[in-house]
């Protein structure tokens, strides 16, 4: 009887620590995901230095070892690059797709839009996390003529003005189409905060520098 008591004390603990737990994995899992994202710019960084001194087609290095500078993939496939949002704090990963397990950790592009950088409009989507400052839980703060960054993996830096905010039924996919305006990023996440029923959508254009 005394074991029973023991075992639904330890069951009622993990219940109620449970949703803490899966937020720090998460957290960890955002970590890892920036550290890979930096680990790849360094890479490239060293490749793109070693062509500048053209180490890769000097004849007299032919008979040396050759140190590689291959590039390492990141173990995690589809690393795009890196949102961020200084007024609101924000500071995420980018994956390529939408997917649950990439929005449980980071921002997502939706792939059916243009890439992030070229002409169009790229869609950039994230959770409403309920603890402040996690994912896109305060993209509602934002205002129009508010500044988005993005890094790419390649370590271009994309700088943005927000034009536009919206709320909008979950349905309207025109907040998708291409206005013409260049390069465009748009924001999508749920709205309210809390028994979300619509989507807050932050539409923001290339600065030209």
């Amino acid at each position: 009887m005394k074991k029973w008591s023991v075992l639904l004390i330890l069951l009622g603990l993990l219940t109620i620590c449970f949703p803490t737990l899966q937020t720090m994995y998460y957290d960890w899992q955002q970590s890892r995901v920036l550290h890979e994202l930096e680990q790849l710019q360094t890479g490239l960084s060293q490749l793109n230095h070693a062509f500048e001194r053209g180490i890769e087609n000097d004849p007299s290095d032919q008979a040396k070892p050759q140190k590689s500078t291959t590039v390492q993939q990141s173990p995690t496939s589809g690393i795009i690059g890196m949102i961020s949002i200084p007024v609101i704090d924000v500071r995420l990963p980018i994956l390529e797709g939408a997917t649950q397990e990439n929005m449980k950790l980071a921002a997502a592009h939706l792939v059916e839009t243009a890439a992030v950088g070229q002409s169009g409009n790229a869609a950039i989507a994230a959770h409403r996390a309920h603890r402040k400052g996690r994912l896109f839980n305060r993209l509602g703060e934002l205002q129009i003529g508010h500044s988005i960054e993005i890094t790419l993996a390649d370590q271009t830096t994309l700088h943005y003005t927000i034009d536009r905010i919206s709320v909008v039924e979950p349905s309207d996919v025109s907040v998708l189409e291409d206005p013409g305006l260049g390069q465009v990023l748009t924001l999508i996440t749920c709205d309210p905060l809390i028994d979300a029923t619509h989507r807050l959508i932050i539409r923001a254009v290339k600065v030209h520098s």
